[in-house]
């Protein structure tokens, strides 16, 4: 009887792989090193499969973060292709071309060269016209100065012939005076000067018609010599207007020189910028092409990406269905996790937390968005929290409340990236200082049920 309650005894402790003293029966020993060995490399397996669930994990996010950044991308690329050329990369190809820009751009360079071209010509025949008014001006002063130089002269001439009726009018005098003197002594001679007073009075009538008509001719001579004056008056204003009129013409004819110089520049620069323009848009059509191609094969990455990730994805629920069927075998005595064993996890937790808490500040601080585990399921600690039980009765009231906090804890991190993309740094740090404040909480927790299960 005592025998077999020994063996019963040692196939419990077989059962529950407890140590005994198995050697009185080899084959229960067998058993057991068989079964302890099998129960090591159950934990073993446990522990890499979490290992590599979590891998997985982080592979899944960095290709899903890779494969959105590669997204994002293309639509950037998309939207300044079509801010460039004005249609996106797509339509580009079957696009009218008078729709892009830069071609719509150097063909009213080429319209403005050819009307520079137009206004330099217009310009030139100008200048021709100007010249010509110009040489004609000087002509007029040229004639118009011969002509007061032949009005000075008439006014000479009508000096002497002044001179000449004055002569002319003493004469007159002086014979209407002596034909007087004549009828006097006529009138003494009595009848023998009746003919020579006859004669004295016709020598006198002769005197007073000749001072009638030199008084006469005095003024015609003087109104002519009046308007000869105001000719010459004329003439020297004409002379003076046109003068200013040929110095204003010189004045206009030199600023359209200097328009026409200009405008020559600017023709000659309307050139090169012409050859320039349709050389770049013989670069943008490039670039155009470029770019679409850069588009077309970074959509055909990223969707290749997105199918490489469908496998990976398959593989993650498959290694997570593994650890959560390991974890619920770990419930029963024979698989059950050592202490020392489920410290080991929570020391890694602690760890794999910190870590992504780090990450997180780096993101606030650097405000730059990298992969980041938001699916508490999903991170180091997720994978191993919802894949088992403790089996320590003091911990189980402290593992259980985790799970909301730890779900809480990841919902800073979708904070921060929000804030991120709103450019709302600010908020960012403060959600981040939140996040490390609430840290403390969960990482106080982990470390209690690390020093029960030490206990």
């Amino acid at each position: 009887m005592q025998i077999g309650k020994k063996n019963t005894d040692l196939v419990k402790a077989v059962s529950e792989l407890k140590e005994m003293d198995y050697s009185r029966n080899p084959e229960l020993k067998n058993l057991y090193q068989r079964l302890f060995n099998a129960r090591e490399q159950f934990v073993e397996l446990f522990e890499k499969n979490v290992k590599a669930v979590m891998q997985i994990s982080s592979l899944d996010l960095t290709m899903q973060y890779e494969t959105d950044k590669i997204d994002d991308i293309s639509r950037r690329i998309e939207t300044a292709a079509q801010v460039i050329f004005g249609s996106s990369p797509q339509n580009s190809s079957c696009a009218d071309t008078s729709g892009n820009p830069h071609e719509a751009l150097t063909n009213t360079i080429v319209d403005v060269s050819s009307e520079v071209k137009e206004v330099y010509n217009k310009i030139e025949m100008c200048q021709d016209e100007l010249t010509a008014i110009k040489d004609l001006s000087d002509a007029t002063i040229h004639v118009s100065r011969e002509m007061q130089k032949d009005m000075d002269n008439l006014l000479e001439m009508i000096n002497h012939m002044n001179e000449a009726i004055a002569g002319i009018d003493s004469i007159s005098l002086q014979t209407n005076l002596l034909s007087l003197n004549a009828s006097i002594e006529a009138a003494r001679a009595g009848n023998a000067g009746r003919g020579f007073a006859v004669v004295a009075d016709e020598i006198r009538r002769l005197a007073e018609r000749t001072q009638q008509l030199n008084g006469s001719m005095g003024e015609f001579v003087k109104e002519i010599k009046n308007a000869s004056q105001k000719s010459v008056s004329s003439a020297t204003e004409t002379i003076q207007s046109l003068g200013t009129m040929t110095d204003k013409i010189g004045n206009v004819w030199a600023l359209n020189e200097e328009n026409q110089n200009h405008v020559s520049q600017v023709n000659e620069s309307m050139g090169s910028i012409t050859a320039v323009s349709e050389e770049i848009s013989s670069s943008m059509a490039e670039m155009e092409n470029q770019l679409k191609y850069s588009t077309d094969f970074m959509c055909s990455v990223s969707q290749e990406l997105r199918t490489a990730v469908e496998p990976v994805v398959e593989i993650e629920k498959i290694l997570d269905d593994s650890v959560k069927q390991m974890g619920h075998m770990s419930e029963d005595s024979f698989f059950r996790l050592k202490n020392s064993e489920f410290v080991k996890h929570l020391k890694n937790a602690i760890t794999a937390h910190k870590s992504w808490l780090n990450n997180l500040e780096n993101m606030a601080k650097k405000r730059s968005i990298i992969p980041l585990q938001l699916d508490s399921s999903k991170c180091g600690f997720g994978h191993f929290y919802y894949a088992m039980t403790p089996a320590i009765p003091e911990i189980r009231p402290i593992w259980d409340a985790l799970g909301l906090k730890h779900k809480k804890f990841h919902s800073y991190g979708e904070a921060v990236i929000a804030a991120l993309n709103n450019e709302d740094y600010p908020t960012a740090e403060q959600t981040c200082a939140e996040a490390k404040e609430y840290s403390r909480e969960l990482i106080a927790d982990l470390e209690q049920m690390i020093r029960i299960a030490e206990s």
